[in-house]
């Protein structure tokens, strides 16, 4: 019985943990800062409630203790969403670092400190009074609970979180840790021998002593001698079941969301979420008002389109990409490495019979979301793959005119796509004068411009030429700004003249997009000082540092 609680708690300590990081992820990104204060503010909560969870069994006993610990740490899941709600629109507003840091104290370390005050207290009881084989026993209830944290995380990382909601997780294992607290009540006749042992100093005695007053030593006796602790624990129970079902049911607090699920700051009230699904990379959403249907990826709003024109989007990286088939204009085979809402997709193959493209995207619901809410074409010139870009590079033999790159978002990116090797074998899978075209969000110059510069100083170690197109640079001409960038990369001589006449002319017709011609103004010439930041390797790839969103 001992060991079905530890193992379940172990569990839960390590599911938690990793919902953290995905409920945190519509505020503030799912980069390595969130991760980092996740999993630091875990460790710092583990190392309080084991001190915390030992005074307790030396003091008081494990017996009458452990029931109520654990419902108190249902108690405190179960009120995860409802706090994540209150806090992260407050938290979101700080650096990524300091709000990570914070939303995860408030939210997650009350639970991991209850959680993590069972292995102590099981430990003492198991024990009893044979301290003989207090390793022993102490290793076997540690392999238990390790044990519990490895089928936690697999559960939650690999099957949970793609099928349920996270806020039903999070009640889930705030029902299941009231289940085993139930469990735990029948312990003291389960242990009866060690109780006799604890009761070497009776319990009214040791609390007593420890708080010098005579009123809570007649609470601590009722609590520990009699019935307390199990009413204190079915109390618990039945108000986090009952706080959890009303969590589930929606509380009152309407539909944008719901607990748990902070509203992006971006989503107007006029827009309908239609569609919602947590999967294992992201928390994707669509929505729609009047006009426009949206696509998001936890924070990232990752494309949109007309609904009275599926080939068009109001956002411009997705037709600026289309200068790439200036740099190649008899491209005929083309890699696309994410999908998302499909834009450059659908009109690429709509405006250019002669194409075939490959898609590439990681995530199987977006595959999912581009056939049923963007209108993605089903036609065999269109082949998706559900693959990592990087895997599907290294597992073809295939060479291709145009690679372009829309895997990048403006919290987070792959750093494994950005880096020499990877642009090494991108290079591998292209023609002799093939080009790979990018898409990614920073400035030109400043603070927020040192992702930009990387990732060019990297490109420039791998292809002859770059050009850059921050869009819009020409009307505003602010350097500074952040803003979607359009890098294309070749080995083709193609001086700028000739490229810039071919955005020109549409490349002789072909290019169908609105304004197309004028874009060749957002070609950016000038210097851009690469001296100051990384070149970008497997080795040593710092994107979420050089990231600056705000």
């Amino acid at each position: 019985m001992l060991e079905v609680i530890v193992f379940v708690c172990g569990a839960a300590l390590m599911g938690l943990e990793f919902l953290a990081a995905r409920m945190f992820a519509p505020m503030l990104g799912s980069s390595l800062f969130v991760w980092g204060a996740v999993v630091s503010v875990v460790m710092v909560a583990l190392s309080l409630g084991y001190w915390i969870g030992g005074q307790l069994a030396d003091r008081f006993g494990t017996t009458r203790t452990l029931a109520p610990v654990v419902a108190t740490a249902g108690l405190f899941t179960v009120l995860v969403p409802l706090v994540n709600r209150t806090v992260l629109p407050v938290l979101a507003g700080l650096d990524v670092r300091a709000g990570s840091l914070a939303a995860s104290l408030v939210v997650f370390f009350l639970p991991a400190l209850m959680l993590a005050m069972v292995s102590p207290l099981g430990i003492r009881l198991a024990a009893g009074a044979d301290l003989g084989h207090i390793g022993r026993t102490a290793g076997q209830l540690s392999a238990i609970s390790t044990a519990g944290s490895i089928v936690g995380t697999l559960a939650t990382a690999f099957w949970l979180i793609p099928i349920l909601s996270l806020d039903g997780l999070v009640v889930g294992i705030g029902c299941l840790l009231f289940a085993t607290s139930l469990l735990a009540i029948a312990l003291p006749s389960a242990y009866s021998k060690r109780i006799d042992a604890e009761k070497t100093v009776p319990p009214s005695e040791k609390a007593a002593g420890a708080s010098g007053t005579a009123a809570a030593g007649a609470a601590a006796k009722w609590f520990l001698g009699g019935r307390g602790y199990a009413i204190v624990t079915v109390a618990f129970t039945v108000i986090g079941v009952a706080w959890g079902a009303f969590t589930l049911t929606g509380g009152g607090f309407g539909e944008r969301g719901g607990f748990g699920m902070a509203p992006d700051p971006a989503l107007h009230q006029e827009e309908e979420i239609i569609y919602s699904k947590d999967t294992q990379y992201h928390r994707l959403l669509v929505t729609e008002d009047s006009t426009i249907r949206h696509l998001r990826f936890d924070r990232s709003h990752q494309s949109a389109m007309f609904l009275d024109d599926t080939y068009d989007t109001p956002f411009s990286y997705p037709k600026y990409l289309h200068v790439a088939v200036a740099a190649k204009p008899d491209s005929e085979k083309v890699l696309v490495v994410g999908l998302g809402g499909g834009s450059f997709i659908k009109r690429a193959w709509r405006d250019y019979p002669n194409m075939t493209i490959d898609v590439v995207e990681i995530d199987p619901k977006v595959i999912l979301v581009a056939s049923k809410y963007f209108d993605m074409p089903e036609d065999e010139r269109i082949r998706i793959h559900a693959e990592d870009g990087r895997r599907f590079l290294a597992g073809t033999d295939e060479k291709y005119d145009l690679i372009v790159m829309d895997a990048y978002y403006a919290d987070a990116l792959p750093s494994h796509l950005v880096t020499a090797e990877f642009f090494e074998e991108a290079k591998a899978h292209l023609t002799p004068d093939g080009v790979l075209a990018y898409n990614m969000i920073g400035s030109v110059e400043g603070t927020r411009s040192e992702l930009f510069r990387s990732m060019y100083k990297t490109a420039d170690s791998v292809w002859e030429n770059l050009w850059v197109f921050p869009i819009g640079i020409a009307s505003d001409g602010n350097l500074l700004l952040n803003r979607n960038i359009i890098v294309l990369a070749t080995d083709n001589r193609l001086s700028n003249s000739v490229l810039l006449g071919r955005i020109e002319n549409g490349v002789s017709g072909r290019v169908t997009v609105d304004g197309f011609n004028g874009y060749g103004a957002d070609l950016y010439d000038g210097p851009i000082d690469t001296t100051d930041v990384p070149l970008l390797t497997d080795q040593h790839a710092p994107t979420d540092s050089l990231i600056k969103v705000n």
